[in-house]
């Protein structure tokens, strides 16, 4: 029988015109991303996987797939929804359960109908990639061969997995409950689990649980393919991983659970109507009325201005009470609850370390976790609100009632907007408990009104209005639901088209980053024009509601707009009038400052600016140029007016061994400098105001030798607003600008041109940049590698601010006086330092000491007061310990600045700027030995530039990168090591080692070993700290450090030459023995991994109680070429092979290792025989993970301990 109804299904669905629509959308939506994908459209554009992966490689095809699995979760809703609740919506189900048909038979054959449904309507989007990538018009270079396995096996198991799943799940809900609203309720829930797996990823520690949790199994694809380099991610398929393995069976299972909990619940009888209790036991009460004597009432009806108040008062109140007392939006509620209870793991974290539940931290996770969350109940309740009445066959009654249209339209519309604002103030009770219940208590109420209830719910109650127009308009509500999800798509993909003007996309320009520092004091003005703007286009949206609001028996379209014609009154044609003007005023105000005082363009215009300039001004690179000496500078900063005065002189001189008779000048197109003046005789021959380029030529030349002086000024100011935001050069409290961003710059700039291989290739440039110079290019090591203006330079600097804030430059202060109001600060330095500074200026609190003679400084936040103990024992214990090992700390002086936005650190010559997001903030457990102290080790890290690069710098070429970040990366690792201890420095490294793996998943171009590495932080940093610390372990560190001594010594500011990495590695190597000369080969020269494997240990106890433990690992060591091709190398290495145990610590069972040694490998499979005097728990090779290995979970494995028979 359940074909029967199986074969009923599939021809009801098959003839419904939503599932071709449904399939033709997803068939075109796949069609038309593989054709942006592929370059078919000039302009438009979109990123997936990176620069090196094949289009269509089985890891993209797979990874797109999956993410349409999850957006299809709406449309399944619908399908299996649909397919469970027909019988009750029509009224049919009583002729179905008089037949004789079987419960178990009706449920499956319907179940499998909209399941094949479902899948069919899935398929088009895998058909629309499969035919996509066949056309022969699309870039033929990024696309590799055709394989139909890579499009069946991530539909096999994914695709397929996830709609039985959902489907299971969402059949059972409609079935049972006979209503629709629980399948979107599910298919919330589902989207919840995707989203807070997703926030589970970022540690280390909880990725397995978030691969477990994702329901749609794309955690556990990311966790299985993480390190794969480009060669794999473009050959390899999916694998079924065991994270994956379990993630499929935990969800099938669940879905077969879910069809189980059906299947016997599920049966003609419950299905019938529940007779209350009162109407069973046959009891009907009586009510006595009182009669009314003395003839008739007259009553006469008054319908005035009050009536109507009482009217659209009652009428939003019965509104309200219809929605607030649905069971369901209580339940959506407690999801939501429980959903941001699990997503506090979000808020900030850095190398496993949380931030400070700060408000505003806390609303930007939740807020932003919670708005899929948000779209998806008001796309939902737009069409339950709107179609109550309808749908509970009381649409008649209704509107035969003298009341007019608006009064319904706008109580229903108040009601809808009025459940994003619970659901807002439900976030807002969970933020306070997630801060409570972390022991945080500064709440910042004021802040949590602003954001979510003045921005974020303006917002929603655009959406709100939108959608409500959508059905009222349509007045279909399944149409109108997927006319919104388009939407909602098409505002997710238009930008890749080029149309990202806020102008045209519907509740654009609301964006304000919030900084503690600074509020929301940038962008007020642009929020409060942006709100008009939208919101006066949402009234004229609420008046088309109110037009074409159905009442009574309608027809097509075309006879209610004829209706709506005469619904047309003078009010709301007075009306649409006053708010028209209001929208194009406001519009206009918008469009006068994105697109004349700011600058608005496509992006493929600045693509084609990029292509024009490279293939414009290359020519000239390399020209030489005289460098900066000497710089003498004034900077008057205006925070209240977002403004900037600056002017200067450099002092020049050429020192080439060359003639220059041209000199070529950078300047703001916006912001032309107002003076720049020579101090010999030249005349600009040619200007560039398009890219801001100026060409002087001297007569006479300028001589090697000769000294010469260049006057300059000009003037930075916030103009109003642009399309992305606000400038926030200069801000309201908390300036931070880099030198480069005011003062002049000469020649040609790489940083400008297009990186990515197919970009280039679209626009007829070389397929790659030109790589920087070989570490021991002559001429690259002329120049530094923090730029080639200049070498090292005299600094001197006159600031001003306000009278209320500190200014900050590097340097000693020379002067501090008060004038007009406002306060002045003369700094200078006393020795040569980089061209390269920044101004800052904010209302600072200070905390300062004197060390060792050393003035120790912390500018900060005045509430934030957190770390300021931590950063100021990082900058004492730096001090401390690179002074032994580098030499002398060079300044009187050292000092931390915080500056609001971003996440970073910056460092000076005795001047460290902070972002207040990254030091400032940290949640530190000073109790928790392996809780990373994140300030401190930040501290540390930027501590060890006041050597390098202030002290030694590498030249303008490859590697470079590491002597400025590697060496400082390793001297915040070893002082970490000393400080901290060793169960921090393994967590650090276990993190240093993910971020490097992880980097070469990314990598855009190509993988260069340390020694030619360019612009590669994740090799730099990432790679330099994990592997400079294995070899000062395995060469010693006393050997590694007096290495590191002897280096900084010999370069201490040098110029012309640079030093370069050849050199370091040349010191190394003088310090390391023979047999490990191998070893600095492997760090620095080549790209080199282990595959290092425990393959059994066990233990016999001795009658002395010392256990002697069996061993046998299994080592492997690669070669990787720079996109991931792998040969085997021939082991002779040293490694180090450990046995870890267990101590009973402050009521902790802990493990630690109880013996750690060096041995020499030179086979594959090696066995150790060891004896501990502990019991041991956990034996392996390389147990500290201090080699590259992409699989350390396997380095270790458990002791079976052995009775020896007597």
């Amino acid at each position: 029988m359940w074909k029967h109804i199986l074969n009923f299904e599939l021809k009801l669905g098959f003839k419904k015109t939503s599932v071709l629509v449904y399939f033709i959308v997803f068939f075109g939506l796949a069609f038309l991303i593989v054709n942006i994908l592929g370059g078919a459209f000039t302009g438009a554009r979109i990123v997936v996987g990176n620069a090196n992966n094949n289009l269509n490689a089985p890891l993209v095809i797979g990874s797109i797939q999956t993410v349409f699995s999850i957006i299809g979760v709406l449309i399944f809703a619908a399908m299996f929804g649909n397919a469970g609740y027909r019988d009750f919506e029509f009224n049919t189900h009583p002729l179905f359960f008089t037949k004789p048909i079987k419960p178990f038979d009706y449920y499956i054959g319907r179940f499998i109908g909209a399941f094949i449904v479902s899948l069919f309507i899935q398929a088009g989007f895998t058909l629309g990639m499969l035919f996509g990538f066949l056309m022969p018009y699309l870039d033929t270079d990024a696309i590799g061969p055709f394989s139909l396995y890579a499009y069946l096996h991530p539909f096999i198991i994914l695709v397929i997995p996830n709609v039985f799943m959902v489907g299971a799940l969402l059949f059972m809900l409609a079935v049972l409950t006979r209503r629709m609203l629980p399948t979107y309720l599910a298919s919330v829930v589902l989207l919840f689990g995707y989203l807070t797996a997703g926030n589970l990823v970022s540690d280390i520690e909880t990725r397995w649980i978030a691969a477990l949790m994702d329901p749609f199994g794309g955690e556990a694809v990311s966790l299985a393919v993480r390190y794969w380099t480009p060669v794999e991610q473009n050959s390899n398929f999916i694998p079924l991983s065991k994270w994956l393995f379990l993630n499929r069976l935990i969800w099938l299972g669940a879905g077969c659970v879910f069809m189980g909990i059906g299947l016997w619940k599920f049966d003609f009888k419950h299905s019938e109507p529940r007779i209350s209790k009162r109407k069973k036991d046959g009891k009907i009460e009586t009510v006595e009325e009182k009669a009314i004597g003395g003839g008739f009432m007259h009553i006469k009806p008054v319908f005035n201005t009050y009536t109507l108040w009482l009217q659209f008062k009652t009428q939003v109140f019965i509104e309200m009470k219809r929605a607030y007392r649905d069971p369901y939006l209580i339940a959506i509620a407690g999801t939501a609850a429980g959903f941001l209870l699990m997503n506090q793991q979000a808020i900030g974290s850095m190398y496993g370390v949380d931030t400070l539940p700060l408000t505003n931290m806390v609303l930007t996770v939740l807020s932003g976790s919670f708005a899929l969350f948000m779209l998806i109940l008001i796309t939902f309740y737009s069409g339950q609100i709107v179609w109550r009445e309808r749908e509970l066959k009381a649409d008649q009654i209704m509107d035969s009632l003298p009341i007019p249209n608006w009064v319904f339209m706008v109580s229903k519309l108040i009601t809808l907007i009025l459940i994003p604002g619970i659901m807002l103030g439900v976030l807002m009770l969970i933020g306070i408990g997630i801060q409570t219940w972390r022991g945080f208590y500064d709440y910042q109420i004021s802040l949590y009104l602003k954001q979510l209830f003045l921005l974020d719910l303006t917002d929603y109650a655009l959406l709100c209005v939108l959608a409500f127009a959508i059905q009222t308009t349509v007045n279909h509500k399944y149409m109108g639901h997927f006319i919104i999800i388009l939407y909602f798509l098409f505002g997710m993909f238009s930008s890749q088209f080029g149309l990202d003007h806020t102008l045209y996309h519907y509740g654009s320009g609301s964006a304000a980053t919030y900084s503690d520092m600074n509020g929301f004091k940038p962008y007020i003005e642009r929020l409060v024009v942006y709100k008009i703007y939208w919101g006066s286009f949402a009234v004229l949206l609420g008046f088309i509601s109110n037009i074409f609001w159905n009442r009574g028996l309608t027809g097509d379209f075309k006879s209610r707009y004829e209706i709506a014609k005469t619904r047309m009154t003078s009010r709301l044609k007075n009306g649409s009038i006053v708010f028209g003007l209001i929208f194009f005023g406001a519009g206009s105000y918008v469009f006068y400052n994105t697109n004349i005082l700011n600058e608005y363009h496509r992006s493929n215009y600045w693509e084609k600016k990029s292509a024009h300039y490279e293939k414009t001004y290359k020519k000239f690179k390399g020209v030489p140029h005289p460098k900066i000496t000497g710089v003498n500078g004034e900077v008057h900063l205006f925070p209240k007016e977002a403004r900037v005065e600056f002017s200067g002189v450099y002092q020049m001189k050429n020192k080439t061994d060359s003639v220059i008779d041209t000199i070529h000048s950078n300047f703001n197109r916006r912001m032309p400098y107002s003076t720049f003046k020579w101090s010999r005789p030249c005349q600009n021959v040619y200007s560039d105001s398009a890219y801001g380029w100026d060409m002087f030529l001297f007569d006479p030349s300028i001589k090697p030798g000769e000294i010469f002086s260049l006057e300059f000024s000009g003037e930075r100011r916030r103009a109003g607003f642009s399309n992305g935001g606000v400038s926030k050069t200069v801000v309201e409290n908390g300036t931070m600008i880099w030198s480069g961003d005011l003062f002049p710059t000469f020649g040609y700039s790489p940083e400008r041109e297009l990186s990515s291989k197919r970009t280039r290739k679209k626009h007829g440039l070389s397929e790659n940049q030109d790589p920087m110079l070989k570490y021991n290019d002559l001429e690259g090591n002329k120049h530094s590698i923090l730029g080639d203006d200049a070498d090292w330079v005299d600094f001197e600097v006159v600031m001003s601010t306000d009278i209320n804030q500190i200014a900050m430059a590097p340097g000693y202060i020379q002067k501090e006086w008060e004038e007009n109001d406002r306060r002045f600060f003369h700094y200078k330095m006393d020795q040569k330092i980089h061209n390269l500074f920044a101004f800052v200026s904010a209302k600072y609190e200070v905390l300062k000491e004197q060390w060792n003679g050393i003035n120790l400084e912390v500018y900060h936040h005045p509430t934030h007061t957190y770390n300021i103990d931590k950063l100021m024992q990082g900058m004492k214990k730096s001090i401390d310990y690179y002074n032994d090992l580098y030499g002398p700390y060079p300044y009187r002086q050292c000092r931390i600045l915080e500056f609001p936005y971003g996440s970073y650190a910056a460092s000076f010559p005795n001047t460290i700027p902070f972002s207040e997001n990254i030091g400032f903030v940290m949640d530190v457990d000073p109790e928790d030995p392996e809780d990373l102290d994140m300030p401190f080790w930040v501290t540390a890290h930027e501590m060890g530039h006041q050597w390098w690069p202030h002290q030694v710098s590498g030249g303008n070429v490859q590697g470079s990168g590491f002597l400025s970040e590697g060496l400082a990366e390793y001297s915040a690792v070893a002082l970490l090591e000393k400080e901290k201890g060793e169960k921090q420095l393994r967590k650090f490294l276990k993190y240093e080692l993910d971020q490097y793996l992880s980097g070469r998943y990314s990598e855009q171009k190509y993988e260069p070993s340390i020694i030619k590495t360019e612009n590669h932080p994740y090799i730099h940093y990432n790679k330099a700290g994990l592997m400079m610390y294995t070899l000062s372990n395995f060469i010693g560190k006393d050997s590694f450090n007096n290495a590191l001594g002897r280096f900084i010594e010999k370069f201490r500011y040098q110029s012309n030459p640079y030093p370069n990495i050849g050199e370091f590695i040349k010191t190394i190597r003088e310090e390391a023995p023979d047999d490990l000369q191998y070893l600095i080969t492997d760090t620095f020269e080549k790209i080199t991994l282990y595959e290092n494997k425990a393959k059994e240990a066990f233990a016999v106890k001795n009658e002395d109680s010392t256990f002697t433990v069996t061993l046998e690992v299994e080592a492997k060591k690669v070669y990787s070429d720079s996109i991931g091709n792998q040969t085997i190398a021939q082991l002779n290495d040293w490694l180090e092979i450990g046995i870890l145990g267990e101590i009973l610590k402050d009521g902790d069972i802990e493990e630690i290792p109880i013996y750690l040694e060096k041995v020499l490998i030179t086979d594959s499979l090696t066995t150790f025989t060891i004896d501990v005097d502990q019991k041991p728990i956990k034996a392996g090779i390389d147990p500290m993970h201090k080699f590259i290995d992409r699989d350390t979970q396997d380095n270790l494995v458990r002791v079976k301990i052995k009775k020896i028979n007597n």
